[in-house]
């Protein structure tokens, strides 16, 4: 697994210029999906890789629906309670979540699945945790064209998870699932990049911030150069005929 030290959305400046939602879209595209998905009220909501917790917030004001969040940073979910102590926010792995077999109605995964170091395993306890009828809802980065070589970041950004929609669709497919609705976003990721051209004056220099060198700064922008980045949303459901449950082993 690679470590980066520096984590984008661990970055307190970046928290507050993406509104604590840190993606594009935030919470309205957090509402197409839920719309798309057609949970009922009452239902019990998982946001694995919920960071500040934005969207665990708007939707424990949604009534009679339960919200819960995971992240696999101490940093996210301490910072989460602080900004709304009652959320049910706890740390924890993607690839072993710690809840039960069909216990969730919905889940949630935003901006995060190019983030995942192992998708399959993931995948698998998704699949282990959702109710049959149960709709997963994804949104992310992806590569709408190649132009040379990215060598990737050298830092955790979803950037460096991109891949073809029809990689990304086919990844989760083998694990399983229906496909609901693939949508096209990028304008909101142009939105997102926009506003932080205009906080920053440039992308050079919102990166240099991070990675505190103008001469990295340029080297990561030139190696942008090389990939033509979209966005999208997705909602899937378990393909008929599924058991429910990766395996028999029910982690409460």
């Amino acid at each position: 697994m690679t470590e980066y030290p520096i984590k984008l959305y661990e970055n307190e400046e970046f928290q507050r210029c993406a509104g604590h939602a840190l993606r594009p879209g935030g919470l309205d595209l957090t509402r197409k999906a839920l719309d798309i998905s057609g949970l009922a009220a009452g239902s019990r909501v998982l946001d694995i890789g919920c960071g500040c917790g934005k969207t665990v917030e708007y939707l424990g004001r949604v009534p009679g629906m339960l919200a819960l969040g995971i992240d696999i940073s101490p940093e996210m979910p301490a910072l989460a309670r602080r900004l709304n102590g009652a959320q049910q926010i706890v740390v924890g792995d993607a690839g072993r979540l710690p809840y039960a077999d069909r216990s969730m109605d919905g889940i949630l995964c935003e901006c995060v699945y190019n983030l995942l170091e192992d998708r399959s395993r993931a995948l698998a306890e998704m699949d282990r945790v959702l109710r049959p009828g149960g709709r997963l809802m994804v949104s992310d980065l992806y590569l709408r064209e190649k132009r040379g070589e990215f060598p990737g970041l050298p830092l955790a950004t979803c950037i460096n998870g991109i891949a073809a929609r029809e990689t990304v669709a086919g990844e989760i497919g083998a694990a399983g699932w229906e496909m609901v609705a693939w949508q096209d976003e990028t304008p909101v990721y142009k939105q997102f990049v926009a506003g932080l051209i205009m906080t920053y004056g440039s992308m050079a220099a919102f990166w240099e911030s991070l990675v505190g060198s103008c001469q990295k700064a340029c080297a990561m922008q030139d190696s942008l150069k090389n990939v033509r980045i979209g966005y999208y949303l997705s909602v899937w459901g378990k393909r008929p005929g599924r058991p429910g449950a990766a395996n028999g082993e029910d982690r409460r």
